[in-house]
């Protein structure tokens, strides 16, 4: 158990990282340009909920399906992040733009925690 909480934990410190990044990208022309004033911004909001809300739910996802498909696991993972990112709308009214960053964050993780898995069970073999 504590070996899953650390690699959700590892999978969201490199999903923040990246997503503050990738972020901008999304805000292109209201700051004219690149700024990374657009990352912070979101990851103000994202990385709180990213590591209290992803982490724990991520978890009760492969707790409680441990042998379902990638792909279930991957919607179950898009669905929760749909439901987090009703929190944002409080503060942005711009539900397409929400839901693209809960998208992109939600792969993001979904791919970094695919990946450690991968790593493990190869290190274990």
């Amino acid at each position: 158990m504590i070996e899953s909480i650390s690699k959700k934990l590892y999978a969201a410190f490199l999903t923040s990282v990246i997503g503050f990044f990738i972020a901008p990208f999304l805000f292109y022309e209201f700051s004219g340009g690149y700024s990374l004033v657009a990352g912070l911004a979101v990851s103000i909001w994202t990385v709180p909920t990213l590591f209290i809300g992803g982490v724990l739910s991520s978890i009760a996802i492969e707790y409680y399906g441990k042998n379902q498909s990638i792909w279930l696991s991957y919607l179950k993972h898009l669905g929760c992040a749909f439901i987090c990112s009703l929190l944002f709308l409080i503060l942005a009214f711009d539900l397409i733009k929400t839901g693209l960053i809960a998208f992109i964050y939600v792969t993001i993780f979904f791919i970094v925690d695919l990946i450690t898995k991968y790593f493990e069970a190869k290190a274990e073999n």
